[in-house]
């Protein structure tokens, strides 16, 4: 913590510099009244300022102004005085200090009036922290509430429209069936954004709280680049590539998952058919890194800069399914693991994510 010090008498202000100096930072301000020497130091940050009652006659306003500019924040003042000067002072005394101690001082007791005038300082100082955290938290949660409403509310108008013309009488067969696949992909896009909404509160929330592991990290690559292929009814290849020797390491299988199914299932997404998409693996001695490389639409230069946002879609994707959420979630989870991801996209050429994990402990075997 900072103290701001004025004191007019010289030996007074090195003796209270000196005791105080011992224990916090101090800011030293030469005489007001003489030649004004202590003025550049009045745009100087602190946390206590400690005045006697020559230098408040000539600061009270100042010291008021940065009280009021510091509000909600307690910004504490200490005056050291005689008591015969507390009468004089009495006109801008109650406005403008927190505490006062006469003089001749014992050093306890000034160290005892500073500790708690700084400790109300740092309670002041965390309680607006924690106030501003919770705005911040507020207004997240509403922005977050609203772009989740407006995309549930646009397949609920189709749902709603397309159940409103399949009631009519004669509707030929083929109109009918036709009806019945845009509601179906409807719900299906309902629930795709549901599953996402969800998976985002729990990362958001929590995390993925499993504990990091020995993991023959190659052949669960390989799994799960089977399971991914299965799952998504694919022609696109998926070709994995271990760059060096990469065993048992110790890494959260969870974390590893849900970053490479997502990033797996979007390059397969975003990729023409019969393309190829890569997986790299690359261990190193305190962490491992993920490729995920693509032949698909690329990211146009001015949508990366917020391809991590909630709902945010690049402005190519033209009819290509999605809800916005798979990236804003592995970034979380990559985050939350320690970890950093990166992108590198050209527009028709290609996109490739790089992801750096740390290993628990920096182990490998």
């Amino acid at each position: 913590m900072r103290i701001l010090i004025f004191v007019e008498q010289t030996e007074n202000r090195r003796l209270l510099a000196d005791w105080l100096g011992r224990y916090y930072e101090v800011v030293v301000g030469e005489s007001v009244v003489q030649a004004g020497k202590a003025l550049p130091l009045l745009n100087e940050s602190f946390d206590l300022c400690v005045l006697d009652g020559a230098a408040l006659h000539h600061l009270w306003e100042w010291v008021q102004a940065r009280k009021h500019a510091e509000q909600p924040v307690f910004l504490p003042v200490l005056l050291i005085t005689l008591q015969a000067d507390v009468k004089l002072l009495t006109r801008h005394l109650w406005q403008t200090v927190d505490e006062l101690i006469g003089k001749p001082i014992e050093k306890l007791e000034l160290r005892a009036r500073v500790e708690m005038l700084l400790r109300s300082r740092r309670l002041s100082l965390q309680l607006q922290a924690a106030l501003e955290q919770e705005r911040e938290l507020k207004q997240l949660k509403s922005h977050f509430v609203s772009m989740v409403s407006h995309e549930f509310r646009n397949p609920l108008n189709v749902i709603a429209g397309f159940a409103r013309l399949l009631e009519q009488p004669d509707l030929p067969s083929e109109r009918r069936a036709d009806f019945f696949q845009r509601i179906q992909a409807a719900v299906n896009s309902m629930t795709a954004l549901l599953n996402d909404v969800l998976e985002f509160g729990k990362v958001e929330a929590n995390g993925l709280a499993t504990n990091s592991v020995p993991l023959a990290i190659a052949p669960f690559c390989r799994e799960l680049i089977e399971e991914i292929k299965v799952g998504n009814n694919t022609d696109r290849t998926i070709e994995f590539n271990c760059e060096n020797e990469c065993f048992t390491v110790h890494v959260n299988e969870a974390v590893l998952r849900q970053i490479l199914t997502n990033l797996l299932s979007n390059a397969i997404k975003y990729s023409p058919p019969c393309s190829t998409v890569w997986l790299r693996l690359q261990c190193q001695a305190e962490a491992v890194v993920v490729q995920v490389q693509d032949e698909g639409i690329g990211i146009p230069l001015a949508d990366q800069v917020r391809l991590f946002e909630s709902f945010y879609r690049a402005s190519n994707v033209g009819k290509i399914p999605g809800t916005g959420l798979g990236l804003a979630i592995v970034k979380q989870v990559v985050e939350q693991a320690g970890g950093a991801i990166a992108v590198s996209s050209q527009v028709n050429v290609g996109t490739t994510f790089t992801v750096t994990l740390p290993l628990s402990n920096g182990l490998n075997e």
